[in-house]
């Protein structure tokens, strides 16, 4: 795994088959976003056609070198591997997750029958794995003393989602064919699991990634209570996963 500025990149194993240009003097990609990569960084140029959304056919290419074409070339393959499914997120405070699921544990066990799951949903009846989610980072952080982008919180699962899309801290997995693989490399204990997928529409704390990529969970509202659950890094109801730990 490699990092770019709190950008997390898969691994080179994706980009087998793409040669490099042999480059002289350092060249630049101009990116409309007015970002700046040297193609000599192999994986921070990865992260900034990822977040930048290069095109080739659209974005101009500069290059100290004169083989101006030849960079372009490489540059369309990349961009081609990259937007089949290589994807990235910011994380914004970093070491949180033990702290997350230290939280959550602490929940264990509260439930709708004594109504103790209304400490989450502050006193409202409504369906509530939005509402625990939010208490228990918004705990967190105000613990440790660690902040979040203003919004962060949301009684639904689409709010969470939304806040993840709108901070680019949300890692889209329904569409990989690579799942277990993105999955192991990318998400953290602490993380937010997204279910919107196939009628399903749930979320919940990661609390652990195994090494078959089997994802451990505390949730709200998992048979009424809060509890942990278990599931496939391929469960065909997971949308993806919002990157705070």
């Amino acid at each position: 795994m490699t990092y770019l500025n709190g950008i997390a990149f898969n691994n080179a194993a994706a980009y087998t088959g793409i040669t490099m240009p042999a480059i002289s003097a350092a060249p630049v990609i101009n990116f409309t976003t007015g970002a700046q990569v040297d193609y000599n960084n192999f994986y921070a140029t990865m992260n900034a056609i990822a977040n930048a959304k290069f095109n080739p056919s659209n974005v101009p290419v500069t290059s100290d070198s004169a083989d101006g074409s030849k960079n372009q070339s490489w540059l369309g393959k990349v961009w081609n591997k990259t937007k089949n499914g290589i994807k990235s997120a910011v994380r914004f405070v970093g070491n949180l997750g033990k702290d997350v699921v230290s939280v959550a544990k602490n929940y264990l066990g509260m439930n709708e029958k004594d109504g103790s799951y209304k400490l989450f949903t502050n006193g409202r009846t409504e369906a509530w794995c939005a509402d625990f989610v939010t208490y228990v980072v918004k705990e967190t952080c105000q613990k440790t003393g660690k902040s979040l982008p203003a919004g962060f919180g949301s009684p639904s699962v689409s709010g969470l989602r939304d806040w993840g899309i709108r901070n680019k801290c949300y890692l889209k997995t329904s569409t990989l064919s690579n799942k277990v693989e993105t999955i192991k490399n990318n998400v953290k204990s602490g993380d937010i699991i997204i279910f919107k997928e196939n009628g399903r529409s749930h979320t919940g704390i990661v609390k652990e990634i195994l090494a078959d990529g089997t994802i451990k969970t505390i949730e709200g509202n998992t048979s009424d209570k809060v509890g942990e659950r278990s599931y496939s890094a391929n469960d065909r109801t997971i949308s993806g996963f919002v990157q705070v730990a």
